[in-house]
């Protein structure tokens, strides 16, 4: 089955977290973050994980960024609940522009 590949833009509700792992003898540096999305008067958690090559980018990461990411959902169980991460296959922070910028 192959996943269905979407985009999202939401803020980051707080720092990421930077973690690794081995596997097969390698390491595996990894970065999570939370994004939130506002609808109307509701808002939307998304976790999220990117690995490898893709954990440097969220270093310059903050709180409240405006973060857009493109990858997939996926859905694992454990121990009977059901957890839905969104794994990020690409990802940058959206700079405000300024206001008042002058040219």
């Amino acid at each position: 089955m192959k996943e269905e590949m979407i985009n999202i833009n939401a803020n980051l509700l707080d720092e990421p977290s930077f973690t690794s792992f081995e596997r097969d003898s390698e390491r595996v540096e990894v970065v999570n973050f939370t994004l939130v999305k506002k609808y109307g008067k509701g808002k939307e958690y998304i976790n999220c994980s990117a690995y490898g090559d893709k954990v440097e980018k969220a270093r310059d990461f903050q709180k409240g960024d405006l973060i857009h990411v493109f990858g997939y959902f996926k859905e694992r169980e454990k121990e009977g609940k059901k957890y839905k991460n969104f794994l990020v296959k690409s990802y940058n922070k959206i700079e405000k522009k300024e206001e008042n910028e002058e040219e």
